[in-house]
């Protein structure tokens, strides 16, 4: 443990972050805090009992779009009662041309940050997270926390589990989806890469898309960054 000024905010750090470099940037640095290693049930880090922090490499966040694994882990943050937050770390080089839209990205944050109530901080590189990472610490000390924002549970007139909605929260937010189209699109391929990967012709096999639908869902997919 790094030994600090008594009244810091104490950062908990899940064990499986050990390989990331955070753990040295942080020891590399005579900050007032202190720190200990252990296995979180939620989240990358926790500060005092009130904050839970994620930290998603940019490819990791774009993959978990795809499967839909990021709408599930913030779905476990949001339920938490705590305030959250998400750390993208890397830059635009680390990822493959093409490999996701930028509507795309922006249909998850939006989800991410006004019906979870978990915003998106963007960070260049481990440094920069060790640094946001101290200064959220140094923050909580000095505020006072808002209550976090209730989540919504469910759809009007639409009955859904918890992982169907799970899977709903990208595709609802694409501009002429919405979240009956988005059922609809959901049962009919199964899984959110399933409609990644579909052809214009299957696309429109689905009731309610029509060609002009399929193109704007192809270009969306698959337009470059």
């Amino acid at each position: 443990m790094h030994q600090v000024n008594e009244g810091m905010a104490d950062l908990r750090i899940d064990f499986r972050e050990q390989r990331s470099g955070i753990v040295e940037e942080l020891e590399r640095h005579d900050y007032e805090y202190t720190f200990r290693i252990e296995q979180l049930q939620t989240g990358d880090y926790w500060i005092g009992e009130r904050i839970i922090i994620e930290r998603k490499r940019l490819y990791d966040f774009l993959d978990s779009i795809k499967t839909g694994r990021i709408f599930q882990q913030g779905y476990r943050m949001a339920e938490s009662g705590k305030n959250c937050l998400i750390i993208l770390e890397g830059d635009k080089k680390d990822i493959q041309t093409g490999e996701m839209s930028r509507q795309a990205i922006q249909g998850a944050m939006i989800h991410l940050a006004v019906f979870l109530g978990i915003p998106v901080i963007r960070s260049l590189n481990i440094r920069e997270t060790a640094f946001l990472l101290v200064d959220i610490c140094s923050q909580s000390q000095r505020q006072e926390l808002p209550r976090p924002k209730p989540i919504i549970h469910g759809l009007p007139g639409i009955r859904i589990t918890k992982k169907q909605r799970e899977k709903l929260f990208l595709l609802q937010n694409l501009p002429g989806i919405g979240t009956k189209k988005g059922m609809v699109l959901l049962k009919s391929f199964g899984t959110i890469e399933k409609i990644m990967n579909a052809s214009k012709a299957d696309l429109t096999t689905v009731k309610g898309i029509g060609i002009k639908l399929a193109n704007r869902i192809s270009t969306i997919f698959h337009e470059p960054f």
